[in-house]
């Protein structure tokens, strides 16, 4: 072989393996990452730990549009070739739909849920039911409030954990048939609303937590059980980041939910059509800790005014490109920045 044949070789083989140093070392210094991905009113977010371990919440309605653009997110942004969980909140369409679609393009290594009703459930569709089985050959874990999905702790970093707050219309606490509404003063100043029969009520809600740092995620509950989180007790604790619950409808939302998890960030999965209601917006901007809000969708419904300041709207359109939010938080969990695809916009805040 001739010698500039011989250090041609030599030169390529270092430069691969400092590329692969170099992917090493990024993974090595990894925070935790959650995105959320435009599904056009539907729900998929995406968390992916310091450790590399990914958790699906969700995966928007069943068209390859949206498999497509979770894939894309995970595989080129986060940097992930499987979804070690997928967590479906409930069994509405655009939240468990793109599950099949999601698991032809990306190895699923756990499904988790809040199980099946018993009998008859009339807005739970036995297409979607049947798909689900058959995409997760029925072995799903059924989750319970105070459960955990156990999390991988990445060497040198704080503690990391998945903690299941309400499943199945139950928080932490109560027992199977618990009603929904649990009497908390007798002039509540956010008194019940008749109870909700969809599948909503059921929603498996969790809270995530990184060293000090705390993200709420709630699916679609809706008021009344959201109050029970709140009231007598707070099951929640004061979190950092909010996941705007029911893409911010206002049968949830309950501002005795807002005060007690007192976030400092607000983010609407909302769609351009669906969600982000005015009066949700108002309950954000009046709860004290707040301090901004963000939205996937601008609500064309809506002035200006209800709607969060256009850098921090990652789709201005119904004709978007689908653009996501993503939130990074430090690797010594201390400080957490929001950033806005396609707007540049950054913010970063301190953990609390």
């Amino acid at each position: 072989m001739m010698r500039s044949a011989r250090k041609a070789i030599v030169v390529a083989a270092v430069a691969a393996l400092a590329a692969i140093a170099g992917i090493a070392g990024a993974a090595d210094h990894r925070g935790l990452d959650i995105y959320w991905i435009d599904v056009e009113g539907g729900a998929a977010t995406l968390i992916v730990t310091p450790a590399g371990e990914s958790v699906l919440v969700d995966a928007g309605w069943p068209l390859p549009r949206d498999a497509d653009r979770i894939a894309t997110v995970a595989t080129q942004e986060a940097g992930i070739r499987r979804i070690d969980h997928l967590v479906t909140t409930h069994w509405h369409i655009d939240h468990v739909g793109g599950v099949p679609g999601l698991a032809a393009r990306l190895p699923v290594g756990h499904f988790h849920d809040h199980g099946f009703p018993s009998g008859t459930a009339p807005d739970v569709d036995p297409t979607l039911k049947a798909a689900y089985l058959q995409t997760t050959h029925g072995r799903s874990t059924v989750l319970h409030p105070g459960d955990e999905i156990a999390l991988t702790r990445a060497p040198g970093t704080p503690e990391i954990s998945l903690r299941v707050l309400a499943a199945d219309g139950l928080v932490a606490g109560e027992a199977v048939g618990a009603p929904q509404t649990r009497p908390c003063a007798a002039q509540p100043a956010h008194p019940p609303i008749n109870d909700d029969t969809s599948d909503n009520f059921r929603s498996l809600g969790f809270r995530l937590s990184y060293g000090a740092f705390d993200f709420l995620d709630l699916g679609d509950l809706t008021w009344n059980v959201e109050h029970k989180l709140a009231c007598p007790k707070n099951l929640v604790g004061v979190v950092d980041v909010y996941q705007v619950t029911h893409h911010g409808a206002d049968n949830s939302n309950n501002p005795a939910l807002l005060a007690a998890a007192a976030p400092t960030v607000a983010v609407i999965d909302n769609g351009a059509r669906k969600g982000g209601t005015a009066a949700v917006y108002r309950w954000l901007r009046n709860t004290p800790s707040v301090k901004d809000v963000f939205q996937l969708h601008r609500n064309v419904q809506t002035p200006a005014a209800d709607n969060a300041p256009p850098e921090q709207v990652a789709n201005d359109d119904e004709a978007c490109r689908g653009e996501w939010i993503r939130l990074g938080v430090d690797r010594d969990a201390k400080r957490y920045t929001v950033e806005v695809h396609g707007k540049g916009t950054k913010r970063t805040y301190a953990v609390k």
